[in-house]
């Protein structure tokens, strides 16, 4: 399979609580926030699962506290869903509203990631 993301994913583990952006009638989704467990990060996304029905292309907002106690706040769209026959759906986000020093976050939390798997 050939990797079409342009930026290196790195594997987290924390809980991120999503708010819903725009009209919540539609999705069903309430504007209360919605705690989701991650898989992965990039400086250009994120992906996490849930047992809640995400909308494909809606935009959430959220609050990303990285392993190394570093947080930043972010709007995700969802861009790509998966469900293999699991209660949980992986859901594909790309950031939409983050900082370049935001980003800088990541990239430092993926250097010190990659360092910690090496020793």
């Amino acid at each position: 399979m050939v990797e079409r993301r342009k930026s290196k994913r790195t594997d987290i583990d924390v809980v991120i609580s999503l708010k819903q952006l725009g009209d919540n009638f539609v999705t069903g989704i309430s504007g209360r926030a919605v705690a989701v467990n991650t898989l992965n990060i990039s400086r250009d996304g994120i992906a996490f699962k849930s047992d809640r029905n995400f909308k494909l292309n809606t935009y959430h907002d959220t609050i990303i506290t990285l392993d190394n106690k570093e947080c930043f706040e972010a709007i995700i769209e969802i861009v790509r869903m998966e469900n293999l026959g699991e209660p949980e759906t992986t859901y594909g986000c790309r950031f939409i509203g983050i900082t370049s020093e935001d980003q800088f976050k990541i990239d430092v939390y993926q250097l010190v990631y990659e360092s910690k798997c090496v020793s």
